[in-house]
C-alpha cells in the first residue's frame, strides 16, 4: 500500500501502441509508479516508449515475467499483450498477489474465463478489464437514460463495431491469426457487446449468429451478426466487423415503451421528451442537449458530447477506468468492470461465435 514517501507500484506488459496509454495514465495518478516494464525484446521496448513520446527514467526492463512476479515494488500489472497470452498472465498475476488491468478479451474459450474467475476469487485481488468505452459520456449518459426511466422498458437494443483494421495496425501479425485474434467478437467487438449489456441494462439469453469471410489476411470471418433474446422478452442484436469501407463507427441504439435513443438522436412517437426537464436532470456536465429535428423534420432532442468514434487508443477514455482500479486497491472494493462482470460480456462473445460455427444454431447463456 503507499505511504507518503512510496506509491503503488506498476508493471506493464506488453510495450505497444495501447500499453503507452496505460502507461500515460497510470503517470498521471498521484497514486502509482511505473517500476517495471516487461517486454518480448527490451530494445524494442525502448525504442516504443520513445516512439509514443513516454519517458520513465526510472522503470526498469526485463523480458522475463517472473521478474515483475517476483518484485516487491509492483502492486498492480497492467496486460497489454497479445490475445492468447492474457489468461495465462492473468493468472499468474493473481497467484503473485497482484492487481490487474487486463485488456480485452480476457479469456478466448470457457476454460480461460473460469481460470481467470477462479484465480482471482482465491487471491482476492482487484481487477478491471479494459471495456474503457464504458467512460465514455455518450454511453454513460445512455445507460442513464434508460436506468433514470426516460426510455422506459427496453424492447430492442442494437449496437455495432466496424472498423477497418488491416496492415496499418501495429498489432497486425498476431490479430489476424486464429491462435490470438480468434474472432472479430473477440478481437475488437467485444466492446459493443459489453456496451449492448451496459446500456441496455439487460443480459442475453440466447445468441443465434452468422459470419462471413470478408477481409483478405485474416484466419477467421471478418464479420458477424449476433441477434439475441434479452431478459424481460427484449430483443437486442450486435454487429461486428472490419469488413466494411467506413471509417471506424461504433453505434449505439436503445428503442424503449417511451421513447427511443438512436445514436446522438432521442425521438418519440406520443408523449413529447421535455427538453427542460431533461436538461435538468441530466447529471452529465460534458454532455448537453439541444433541440433538434430528424432529415424528415420531425422534433428530436439531440446529444452533444464526445462520442465514441475513434479507433485510435489516444483517444480512449483510459485515465477514468485506472483511476476507478487505483481507488478500488487503495479502498478495497470491487471495480464497475471486474473481470466477474466482464465474464458475462467474454460468454456472449464466445456464444456468438459458437452458434455462427453451427449456422445459426441458437446457444442458449449463461455458458458458466
Amino acid at each position: 500500500m503507499p505511504t507518503a514517501d512510496r506509491k503503488l507500484g506498476v508493471a506493464v506488459l506488453g510495450v505497444g501502441w495501447c500499453a503507452s496509454q496505460h502507461i500515460a495514465a497510470f503517470l498521471c495518478n498521484r497514486h502509482t509508479a511505473v517500476t517495471w516494464l516487461c517486454a518480448r525484446e527490451a530494445d524494442r521496448a525502448r525504442a516504443n516508449l520513445a516512439k509514443y513520446g513516454v519517458t520513465l527514467p526510472d522503470a526498469r526492463i526485463t523480458t522475463t515475467y517472473d521478474d515483475v512476479l517476483s518484485a516487491p515494488d509492483v502492486d498492480i500489472v497492467s496486460i497489454a499483450t497479445p490475445n492468447h497470452l492474457h489468461a495465462d498472465q492473468a493468472v499468474a498475476a493473481a497467484e503473485a498477489g497482484k492487481h490487474l488491468l487486463l485488456e480485452k478479451p480476457t479469456g478466448l474459450d470457457v476454460g480461460e474465463l473460469v481460470r481467470i474467475r477462479d484465480a482471482v476469487r482465491r487471491a482476492g485481488v482487484r481487477t478491471i478489464v479494459s471495456f474503457e468505452l464504458r467512460y465514455n459520456p455518450f454511453l454513460g449518459f445512455a445507460r442513464w437514460l434508460r436506468s433514470a426511466g426516460w426510455l422506459g422498458d427496453i424492447r430492442f437494443a442494437r449496437t455495432q463495431y466496424l472498423s477497418r483494421v488491416t496492415d496499418w495496425y501495429s498489432g497486425w501479425s498476431w490479430v489476424r491469426t486464429r491462435e490470438s485474434g480468434r474472432s472479430h467478437l473477440l478481437a475488437a467487438g467485444c466492446h459493443a457487446v459489453d456496451a449492448l449489456r451496459w446500456c441496455s441494462g439487460l443480459e442475453p439469453t440466447s445468441v443465434s449468429a452468422f459470419h462471413t469471410h470478408v477481409t483478405d489476411g485474416y484466419e477467421w470471418p471478418t464479420s458477424i451478426v449476433a441477434n439475441m433474446t434479452l431478459e424481460g422478452s427484449a430483443l437486442g442484436h450486435v454487429t461486428s466487423s472490419t469488413g466494411f469501407m467506413l471509417p471506424y463507427t461504433f453505434v449505439v441504439e436503445l428503442m424503449g415503451e417511451r421513447a427511443t435513443l438512436r445514436q446522438d438522436l432521442l425521438q418519440w412517437l406520443d408523449a413529447p421528451v421535455d427538453l427542460g426537464r431533461l436538461a435538468a436532470a441530466n447529471p452529465f456536465p460534458d454532455v448537453r442537449l439541444a433541440a433538434a429535428a430528424d432529415s424528415a423534420g420531425r422534433p428530436a432532442i439531440r446529444i452533444v458530447c464526445t462520442m465514441p468514434d475513434s479507433a485510435d487508443v489516444t483517444e480512449h477514455p483510459f485515465q477514468a477506468e485506472i483511476d476507478e482500479l487505483v481507488a478500488c486497491v487503495l479502498e478495497d472494493r470491487e471495480t464497475s468492470i471486474s473481470v466477474f462482470e466482464a465474464q458475462h460480456t467474454m460468454e456472449v462473445c464466445l456464444a456468438a461465435d459458437r452458434s455462427a460455427e453451427l449456422g445459426g444454431e441458437p446457444i442458449s447463456l449463461p455458458l458458466i
